[in-house]
């Protein structure tokens, strides 16, 4: 919880961090729809933890449910030592936890690590890039999947995105099929699901291939044309063969236009 306080000159001091503001306000609000009842003892796997928005879900998890079970955070690293180093740096030491900092006080490093369990692997590899012991550990385990990582860069090459953003997902709930526990698995999407739409916007669910463009199409009046259906897996053939098609010096300049296209 962030605020911003006023000196004398009523000049607001941005950064500073209210713990006391961060707490709930009362017992009905402690109580809430029964989230913090769920969490407890739960065991959850969270992808994209380096990065914003999961950083920001594990810090209000572990503030607010500190009797959550342990966390297991995919991190893309080279070893086991590494993705330790990336656990500590950026997410343990980060500004957002300074909450849990103050709270914990000295114990506040042995609480980090007592939760979370980083986990070296890759979310475009089969099983997550993950050793199997890993797979085994987090398969019997895990009772939530949070999938927040992708590459959130708008102009980014196409095979790039497409093996983040498209195959990520795809080997995410392959692995989630083999976790025996799980009750939800939540995928945090880079799609602007509501396009240019305004007013009540209903929940509807699309099928492979469907986008607002049909929609808005539908609804503006004016003559439908055709407009083709997504095929996710042709996307991906196309770009495996312009790669093998280019010279190695044209490769990363075609996908950048490609990508820009797309």
């Amino acid at each position: 919880s962030f605020e911003l306080r006023a000196t004398k000159k009523n000049k607001p001091v941005k950064g500073v961090v209210s713990c006391s503001d961060a707490q709930p306000s009362s017992a009905e609000e402690l109580r809430g729809i029964g989230i913090v009842g769920f969490f407890r003892g739960k065991k959850l796997l969270i992808t994209g933890a380096t990065g914003f928005l999961a950083k920001v879900l594990v810090e209000k998890i572990l503030r607010t449910m500190p009797d959550v079970g342990k966390i297991f955070v995919l991190i893309k690293a080279k070893n086991e030592a590494a993705a330790m180093e990336r656990l500590q740096h950026e997410i343990i030491d980060a500004e957002v936890f300074r909450c849990l900092q103050q709270k914990h006080g000295k114990s506040y490093q042995a609480f980090m690590l007592s939760k979370l369990v980083p986990v070296v692997g890759n979310l475009c590899e089969s099983n997550l890039g993950l050793d199997a012991d890993s797979v085994d550990v987090i398969a019997n385990q895990v009772d939530l999947i949070v999938h927040s990582a992708a590459n959130t860069t708008f102009d980014e090459r196409y095979d790039v995105a497409l093996n983040i953003n498209t195959r990520g997902p795809c080997q995410m709930m392959s692995f989630a099929r083999k976790c025996k526990k799980i009750k939800l698995f939540l995928h945090v999407s880079t799609a602007y699901v509501n396009g240019e739409r305004q007013g009540q916007i209903m929940e509807m669910p699309f099928r492979m291939g469907d986008c607002i463009a049909r929609e808005r199409l539908n609804t503006s009046g004016t003559p439908q044309r055709p407009i083709p259906v997504l095929d996710v897996e042709g996307e991906m053939k196309w770009a495996v063969d312009l790669e093998e098609t280019s010279q190695e010096n044209e490769v990363a300049q075609k996908f950048k236009k490609l990508g820009m296209k797309r």
